[in-house]
């Protein structure tokens, strides 16, 4: 028996329904194209042009726009909160000394990798971060170094109520794994071991030697951010997962350093 007229066009209405309805079939939309006909994004969203410019750049000329990048954050921030509460005082927030802060570490001989926002700095990354995140040795020894390098700019637990007991010496270190700190040079992170990769010696060994500032600093491999924060799954890692893809496939093809 013969279909009818509507079986038979009701199933050509189908196809183009589905020809016609987003992910039912339809063509992804072209890529923006801008002037010079050079690739700008990448297929996940990534701005590939500040990768490539940050890639031209020395690394510690990558962490001195990281600094420059959060000065303008900071003075947007004082603005916003100025207009919002204007009859209120503006706090008074340490600005991030980075470069102190691993002149410090390395003049005491702490044995520490660098981690998080500046070690993806270092790889090129164009995020600006506000802190200095570390993993450290929990030998006896590293620990006193480390408690010893720290103290004379006040590091006090992040986020505690004012006036809480607290001082980051040597038993505090040993009695504790990880700490987010405020201090005289701005926000900095200890991290006795990190996620998905462990203590110090995993970490030590999934890093790299970098010049920083004329210093010799160990920083955590693109290798080794990409395990840490995809086993993190944090939600704020994800755009950070899809950059240091980025900047692995153009280290992998010859683009970094």
């Amino acid at each position: 028996m013969s279909a009818t007229w509507e079986e038979q066009n009701g199933g050509q209405e189908a196809q183009k329904t589905q020809s016609t309805q987003p992910g039912l079939g339809q063509a992804k939309p072209s890529p923006i194209q801008f002037y010079g006909g050079y690739q700008v994004y990448s297929e996940s969203g990534v701005d590939l042009t500040l990768l490539r410019e940050n890639l031209k750049k020395t690394v510690t000329e990558r962490l001195v726009k990281n600094r420059r990048g959060l000065e303008l954050v900071k003075e947007l921030d004082k603005s916003r909160l100025a207009k919002i509460h204007s009859d209120l005082p503006r706090a008074s927030t340490a600005m991030l000394q980075d470069q102190k802060i691993l002149q410090q570490l390395t003049d005491q001989g702490v044995e520490f990798v660098l981690i998080g926002g500046l070690a993806m700095r270092a790889h090129g990354s164009a995020h600006v971060t506000e802190d200095v995140d570390v993993c450290y040795s929990r030998t006896k020894e590293n620990i006193n170094r480390l408690a010893d390098a720290m103290a004379p700019f006040h590091p006090y637990m992040r986020g505690a109520p004012p006036g809480l007991p607290f001082r980051f010496d040597a038993p505090t270190i040993q009695a504790g794994l990880n700490f987010t700190l405020n201090t005289d040079l701005g926000e900095v992170d200890f991290l006795g071991e990190m996620s998905g990769i462990g203590g110090y010696e995993k970490v030590l060994a999934q890093s790299e030697e970098r010049l920083l500032y004329g210093l010799k600093v160990r920083v955590l491999t693109i290798d080794g951010l990409l395990i840490a924060k995809k086993t993190a799954g944090r939600r704020k890692d994800q755009g950070h997962i899809l950059e240091l893809e980025e900047l692995k496939k153009m280290r992998d093809e010859g683009a970094g350093s």
